[in-house]
């Protein structure tokens, strides 16, 4: 059996692979690009998604539930190709996490009581950051767009229990 939260984390996982521009988005990510608490810049993996649980905060409420307000950060990286300026990939990477997960599938929406982002940043990586035996696939003038987004994710579970709704 899986916890609530788990049931989330996983949905988003889900939601975020589906990040393609065949799907109407402006990055290309996709499956098998997203990780779980490993920092995909750290670690030069391009193009990728990365979900990073950071608190929760929990209250019981007057029904005798638990309201647990979870901190997700979504971290992500692309390169930049065609001209484009980094700073508009970067927030084109806002865009499209945001839209996967908030008008993404609904699934989502049926274990969580509420979504909403409330922190980002963009950033460039100098083409110097990845060294060059690792980079043999993108031309020698590319340049990397990151992005971070948190997201304040509420649910609610049974006192006590945090695999019940």
């Amino acid at each position: 059996m899986k916890t609530i939260r788990e049931q989330i984390i996983e949905c988003i996982i889900i939601q975020l692979e589906t990040i393609t521009k065949e799907n109407g988005y402006d990055n290309n990510i996709g499956p098998g690009n997203v990780y779980r608490q490993e920092s995909v810049i750290e670690k030069n993996i391009i193009p990728a998604l990365a979900v990073w649980e950071l608190t929760e905060t929990r209250e019981r409420n007057q029904s005798g539930g638990t309201v647990r307000e979870l901190i997700i950060r979504i971290e992500a990286i692309v390169a930049v190709s065609n001209g484009k300026h980094h700073a508009t990939v970067g927030n084109q990477l806002l865009g499209d996490v945001e839209k996967a997960l908030i008008m993404g599938d609904m699934s989502l929406d049926e274990l969580i009581d509420d979504i909403q982002d409330v922190a980002a940043t963009i950033s460039r990586l100098p083409s110097t950051y990845i060294p060059k035996a690792e980079i043999s696939y993108l031309p020698t003038n590319y340049k990397i767009a990151g992005a971070t987004i948190d997201f304040e994710i509420i649910y609610t579970t049974e006192w006590g229990d945090p695999y019940t709704q």
